[in-house]
């Protein structure tokens, strides 16, 4: 470990972790609160990725960090697979993983349980390999644009462009308390280009994501850059949620917390699989206008879609048989 690496990873998940609990920001929210026609978050995140994959292009073409990684791999399979199990588990959960984090910074008993959950989710799924053909390799040639034949700057403009005057013409109300959806998208995509020039600064390959802890620990190799990170999100997080005066330490029923461990684990399996969780390909990784990204980012919302459906089915035909899988919390839910 080198003290750099550390204090790199550590800055970049406690400048994001302020900004996700700042704005309440859980991907399942997002991406499951359109499936409600709830589009305040799902805004924030776009405006972020829109801001970050601008961002990314001026950081690639610095060449400055040339080990940062450039595209993830287009693997339909794995990904789509993956995106599905990645959106039970948000389902079950009633978050995401990076949720989790931040919300265990704010004061939530039961994130802590998630992240448990997640972890060994991660472990499991590490030795599955699943079948298929790999469309893209990793790198470049992986992306929207390359895809296109064009250079990055001519899909990340026009992308940008179109999500800011968007922006720029629609209501965006605060509470005081929670950012509104046009601050926090900003903030989400700044802090997303710092995490990658941070990443390069300390020698890591790649900016937001979570993939890689639970296996490099197990190794005894683990991640420094990585664990700083996410150490840092519960950080910022914490320095948020006492700032807004939002931080609430509070527990769950016996079944919130299953609910919990077995949507974490489902979120760790599906990011090992997918090669990605919703940091990895939903926010860094639809910022490098990756195919595989946005084809995850599509499953892991059929995933919420799905496995919400079929809960509702079965707790319809037979009472009692399922939990009721919450729609989409509001703030200071606890979840």
């Amino acid at each position: 470990m080198t003290i750099g690496a550390f204090a790199a990873g550590a800055v970049a998940g406690v400048a994001l972790g302020y900004v996700l609990q700042r704005a309440d920001l859980c991907f399942h929210s997002a991406w499951g609160g359109l499936l409600q026609g709830r589009t305040a978050l799902a805004r924030a995140w776009i405006l972020g990725v829109a801001v970050a994959s601008v961002g990314l292009c001026a950081v690639y073409s610095s060449g400055r960090w040339p080990d940062l990684n450039q595209g993830l791999a287009f693997r339909p399979v794995a990904n789509v697979t993956g995106g599905l199990v990645i959106g039970a588990g948000m389902a079950v959960a009633s978050s995401c993983v990076s949720g989790l984090f931040y919300k265990l910074g704010s004061g939530m008993v039961g994130a802590g349980v998630g992240l448990l959950g997640w972890a060994a989710g991660e472990l499991i799924a590490r030795p599955w390999h699943l079948p298929g053909p790999e469309l893209l390799p990793g790198g470049a040639g992986a992306t929207i644009p390359a895809w296109l034949g064009v250079s990055r700057w001519a899909v990340a403009v026009p992308f940008a462009a179109v999500v800011v005057g968007a922006a720029v013409r629609s209501p965006s109300p605060e509470n005081g308390r929670r950012w509104g959806w046009r601050r926090a998208g900003i903030a989400l995509g700044l802090a997303t280009v710092a995490a990658w020039i941070l990443a390069g600064a300390g020698g890591a390959g790649f900016g937001t994501g979570t993939v890689g802890l639970a296996g490099s620990l197990a190794d005894r190799r683990p991640d420094w850059w990585l664990v700083a990170f996410l150490l840092g999100i519960v950080a910022g997080a914490l320095v948020a949620a006492h700032r807004s005066a939002t931080w609430w330490w509070r527990g769950e029923r016996p079944a919130g917390y299953r609910r919990l461990a077995a949507g974490g684990a489902l979120l760790g399996a599906g990011g090992q699989l997918a090669g990605g969780c919703n940091l990895g390909h939903g926010l860094s990784g639809v910022a490098q206008l990756n195919v595989s990204s946005w084809v995850v980012v599509g499953a892991v919302t059929a995933g919420i879609a799905l496995t919400r459906a079929g809960a509702s089915w079965l707790a319809a035909a037979v009472p009692g048989a399922a939990p009721r899988l919450a729609a989409v919390p509001g703030p200071g839910s606890g979840i």
